[in-house]
């Protein structure tokens, strides 16, 4: 009853304890709580090496540290190395309001000196906010200092403070002063990523806290609202956690489905497209020459013919995520048909591929073995 541990290191609180004077083994059989600085433990199945530094926990045990929270069915960390493996629905919680994030995967593994962490099974990233938070799925999620990985890896800033892209490396002594900006998250494999303004897959993914840049690659494709965008590789900028900015590196292709076999299509070598709440507002398209496929109405929302065309700038401008207006900018070739002098089925840019089937539809479809 009432029984307190006083180590060098250590304070333990339970009702009950087994304690090897010989050893320096404590072995939990009831509700513990072990406070080691600013790390809580609250434990009842396990033990713990106060000699070694090393522990084993059962009964889903909860850490309670000044930066996050961690619990999981069990784990096991040594103190002297820094590593830690946590299986069985582990649940990482960063308490960080900037840069905060929760991950969950039923095997985390760690290494609090290198602040580094590998998550395997059905591993999810989740970037938190009030609303329209972001879920990101895949078969392995990566994460460490950006400080770490400029050693041995150039990783370049995509966009600076104030927005403007640019292709300068980062320098771990300057640019990453800020700690809750000093992160990245790599994934590998069948990448899904949504939130409920938008939606992407691709085979990885790199995502910098520094520059708040998804970078996708390997056949990524990204959805906002009616509007699908394929290209060789992505970057998505946030702002506040939410889409800002997407540039669409070659074979830059955007389809928006406005009816049964009707789609408007804009092609070109390099797109760039802007959000406003969650939606686009603005697309620009350049190409060598840039192609189009526009479906015309009226004021009654009545189709009154198609635009197939080309130049070398396409300006395309929406309303609620539809677009309402195309702006053609030089060398524009092309011709308007009335709907019923066409065959709709070949009005089709190169590289048409309309993919709503792999759209993830709810977070729970970000799993990596799920449609």
């Amino acid at each position: 009853k009432n029984v307190v541990l006083i180590d060098p290191e250590y304070k333990i609180y339970t009702d009950t304890l087994l304690y090897n004077i010989n050893t320096n083994i404590t072995t939990f059989v009831s509700p513990s709580k072990v406070i080691n600085g600013n790390r809580t433990i609250k434990v009842s199945d396990g033990y713990y090496d106060l000699k070694h530094k090393i522990a084993n926990f059962g009964k889903r045990p909860f850490i309670d540290d000044s930066t996050y929270t961690f619990t999981s069915d069990y784990m096991a960390f040594n103190d002297s190395t820094g590593l830690g493996e946590f299986q069985g629905n582990a649940v990482y919680r960063s308490k960080d309001s900037i840069g905060g994030y929760d991950i969950i995967a039923n095997n985390i593994k760690t290494n609090k000196k290198e602040d580094a962490f590998l998550a395997t099974e059905q591993p999810i990233l989740l970037i938190k906010q009030e609303k329209d938070s972001i879920y990101v799925g895949a078969d392995t999620l990566k994460s460490g200092r950006l400080s770490t990985l400029t050693k041995t890896r150039a990783v370049p800033i995509i966009r600076d403070s104030l927005g403007a892209a640019n292709r300068l490396l980062i320098d771990s002594a300057e640019a990453l002063k800020d700690s809750s900006t000093n992160r990245y998250i790599e994934a590998y494999h069948h990448v899904k990523i949504f939130s409920d303004s938008l939606q992407a897959v691709g085979d990885s993914l790199f995502y910098s806290l520094h520059d708040s840049a998804f970078r996708l690659f390997t056949q990524p494709i990204v959805w906002s609202n009616e509007n699908q965008i394929t290209g060789d590789t992505i970057y998505l900028f946030l702002a506040n956690k939410k889409p800002k900015e997407l540039t669409v590196f070659e074979n830059a292709l955007t389809i928006s489905k406005v009816g049964t076999g009707y789609y408007n299509q804009v092609r070109g070598n390099i797109m760039h497209a802007f959000f406003s709440d969650g939606r686009i507002n603005y697309l620009t398209t350049r190409g060598t020459p840039a192609d189009n496929v526009y479906y015309v109405e009226d004021d009654n929302h009545k189709f009154i013919g198609v635009n197939k065309s080309t130049c070398s700038v396409i300006d395309a401008y929406f309303d609620n995520g539809e677009i309402q207006k195309v702006v053609f900018i030089n060398d524009l070739k092309g011709d308007m048909n009335p709907m019923n002098q066409v065959d709709h089925a070949s009005l089709r840019v190169r590289g048409f591929k309309w993919q709503d089937q792999l759209r993830p539809k709810s977070k729970f479809s970000i799993f990596s073995n799920t449609e």
